[in-house]
């Protein structure tokens, strides 16, 4: 009894390690925690894990040492938690939400940078980037309907965009619902959809940003409004579309006729 006792207090403890190590990537995220984290939590963990594995080596982890180690964790679970989650309430990030729901493109740009660590402003902005439009029909699962949209629902869907692109949460984080964004490329080939909108920033402008370590570029706006026109890939190598029986190249010859027909430009690349 007491050997499953400690296999299940071991795997809470695996448990409460991984929920630690998601608040610090979650606190990486923020410049004003950045540096705390790195110095302080990462430490600590690291010492952490390493104790445990030291005991287990040994085969003298027994209830004190698990007991022990459990507290730590709470604490540091419990602290780390409270410190994120009081960013919702500091005047940066109040000041932000309030910029993003007027559309403040300057305050914008003068606040996001310092409320996310390695969010930088990419000056000039681009003139032109690139807008995937997925093709997803997640409620579709079963023949003959398909796992994509047809072209017509395309076509509907681009056309509504005339009225703006709304921002997405992304990771449904509380951040990123405040504060969600477009995500945009510089090229279609780097998007992951074979039809893109180009999208004309010069007569529309808007702050643009980039996240470290990533190629994509962000717009946080409530919705965006552009001129754009659309660029379908010829053969997009998606292996999807094969094995659900689908042909991309007569989707994409009916949906180039649809827009043509509302006298949106496309073009292929």
């Amino acid at each position: 009894m007491q050997a499953m006792n400690t296999a299940a207090e071991l795997i809470g403890l695996e448990t409460a390690m991984r929920d630690l190590a998601r608040l610090y990537e979650s606190a990486l995220l923020f410049a004003q925690l950045q540096g705390r984290a790195e110095s302080a939590l990462l430490p600590r963990m690291g010492a952490l894990g390493q104790l445990l594995r030291r005991h287990l080596h040994a085969n003298d982890l027994g209830p004190n040492e698990i007991r022990a180690a459990a507290v730590e964790l709470h604490e540091l679970t419990r602290h780390w938690h409270d410190a994120i989650d009081e960013l919702r309430t500091s005047s940066l990030f109040l000041a932000a939400t309030t910029a993003f729901a007027h559309d403040d493109q300057p305050a914008l740009a003068e606040t996001l940078p310092r409320l996310f660590s390695g969010l930088t402003l990419t000056t000039p902005p681009p003139a032109l980037l690139y807008y995937a439009v997925s093709l997803a029909a997640p409620h579709r699962r079963q023949p003959p309907q398909g796992p994509f949209l047809t072209a017509a629902e395309v076509a509907d869907k681009i056309c509504a965009y005339a009225d703006g692109i709304p921002a997405q949460t992304g990771s449904g984080s509380w951040w990123e619902v405040a504060l969600p964004f477009l995500t945009l490329v510089d090229e279609p080939a780097a998007g992951d959809s074979p039809v893109t909108l180009a999208l004309d920033l010069i007569t529309q402008p808007r702050q643009v940003f980039q996240a470290a370590g990533e190629i994509a570029f962000r717009i946080y706006t409530p919705r965006l409004i552009a001129p754009f026109s659309v660029v379908l890939v010829r053969d997009p190598e998606d292996e999807w579309w094969e094995a659900a029986g689908q042909s991309y190249a007569a989707f994409r010859l009916m949906l180039r006729d649809r827009l043509h027909a509302r006298g949106i430009t496309v073009r292929d690349v």
